[in-house]
């Protein structure tokens, strides 16, 4: 799975546990570890869907925390 990368590196550098992730989007935190690590199933469309809106989500609070408040 070419995005399993991408998931782990956007999570960490949002900061957020595996299981922030998993929250966020309906799955278990053993899910999104499997997702990380490419083992087990691919995410269907709607899974891959909730997790791209929860780091989407994530991302967008993260950005309005570093302009309104200078937090890094």
């Amino acid at each position: 799975m070419a995005e399993q990368w991408f998931l782990r590196e956007l999570r960490e550098e949002l900061r957020l546990r595996q299981a922030d992730v998993g929250n966020d989007s309906g799955q278990s935190q053993l899910r999104i570890s499997e997702l990380e690590r490419g083992v087990g199933d691919d995410p269907s469309p709607e899974e891959r869907e909730k997790i791209v809106k929860a780091l989407v989500k994530r991302a967008a609070v993260r950005g309005l925390e570093i302009l309104i408040l200078g937090r890094n």
